[in-house]
């Protein structure tokens, strides 16, 4: 019933969770270990070294069978560079949990669908 007469608690006034910081801390490296772009990039990462291998140690009219271009050591090498920036990218960028300030907020605007 308490929740009835106050059905609109900001933030601030909304009983604390019992989660500690190091609680916090362990959900964040959870999180970031299962990135999908740490996923997709070491994927593509996977499948471009067996690409430049194969395009490297591959058989001679198998490799030039495009035309006279090898194009599975260059398909490897674009996926390579594709891989590394995706792990970069979610190395760099980790995701990091919303400040307890603003969690559950939302923008504070009222959408309104438009005039037709």
């Amino acid at each position: 019933m308490a929740d009835q007469e106050h059905p609109f608690r900001t933030s601030s006034e909304m009983a604390p969770t019992g989660v500690s910081d190091e609680d916090e801390a362990r959900a964040a490296r959870a999180a970031n270990r299962f990135d999908i772009r740490r996923i997709i990039g070491g994927l593509f990462v996977l499948y471009a070294v067996i690409l430049i291998v194969t395009g490297i140690v591959g058989d001679h009219t198998v490799k030039n069978k495009a035309a006279g271009v090898n194009i599975n050591l260059y398909t490897g090498i674009g996926m390579l560079i594709f891989g590394v920036l995706m792990i970069v990218w979610a190395l760099t960028r980790p995701v990091v949990p919303e400040p307890p300030e603003t969690r559950g907020e939302g923008s504070g605007r009222i959408r309104r669908a438009p005039a037709t």
